[in-house]
């Protein structure tokens, strides 16, 4: 099948590269071994859901404007971490920039500033909130789970106004569904094979604070190698689909296939 190529030539040409050795390697292991011939290994690596890189991007289509959503590397007490943030949105003049860390195949949120960017003005922040253990947004473990499994991680929020005292603590969790193990999303770039996950919230809090998107159930579609390539809200019915991204060196991917 016709593998959609980068703009850059040398991506193209890496790209097209990691395709063949994996359609290498599928046939390798589906032949008779020779005598005295080493078997393969069992599996290559798998590329992750949701892959973390230093100068990665990516480009989601709203229904009325373009969010980008951009990686930047950085140290949390000693881990490795990364900045998430994303461009504000136009509604509301809201930004925030989050620090994500992965422990175990977990991508977890730790810590969230939320900023205010008004034109020709320096980003305000307006609440910062912490989040204990993390809040979960994808567990590359479900890739090997059953469609209809169930998991329901919990943490602690502790939101803190800008210039205020911290909130009380909140417990929260959130119920992930497996929907599909490989479902076909159609973008721009091509379709994507990706795991379908619904997240529902599991906590009654009188105010959602700056974390109300979180509280709303949604689907989510991740492709392996690319990350989230779509999401829709049940409640609004409004979603996002990825038109462009980017992910540096070793994380390079073929993009959809048409």
């Amino acid at each position: 099948m016709e593998k959609r190529c980068f703009s850059d030539q040398r991506r193209a040409q890496r790209g097209v590269s990691r395709c063949l050795l994996s359609l290498a390697f599928a046939a390798l292991s589906s032949a008779p071994l020779a005598c005295g011939q080493e078997a393969p290994p069992e599996s290559m690596t798998l590329e992750p859901y949701h892959p973390l890189a230093d100068g990665a991007w990516w480009d989601y289509q709203h229904a009325d404007w373009v969010e980008r959503v951009t990686l930047k590397a950085t140290d949390l007490d000693g881990e490795r971490a990364f900045i998430m943030t994303d461009s504000p949105n136009p509604k509301d003049n809201m930004r925030s920039d989050a620090t994500l860390v992965e422990r175990d195949g977990r991508v977890l949120r730790i810590f969230k500033q939320e900023y205010l960017v008004e034109p020709n003005a320096d980003a305000l922040l307006k609440s910062s909130v912490d989040y204990g253990v993390g809040f979960t947004r994808f567990d590359e473990s479900w890739a090997h789970e059953a469609v209809g499994f169930k998991q329901t991680p919990e943490y602690e929020r502790v939101e803190t106004p800008a210039g205020g005292a911290a909130k009380p603590a909140e417990a929260r969790r959130h119920t992930f569904e497996i929907l599909s193990l490989s479902e076909q999303v159609s973008t721009s770039l091509g379709t994507f094979d990706c795991i379908k996950i619904r997240r529902t919230k599991d906590w009654q809090a009188e105010e959602e604070g700056g974390d109300a998107s979180d509280a709303q159930p949604k689907v989510f579609w991740f492709a392996r190698g690319v990350g989230k390539v779509r999401e829709l809200n049940l409640d609004s019915g409004k979603g996002e689909l990825l038109t462009d991204y980017f992910l540096p060196n070793d994380l390079l991917s073929d993009r959809g296939s048409e």
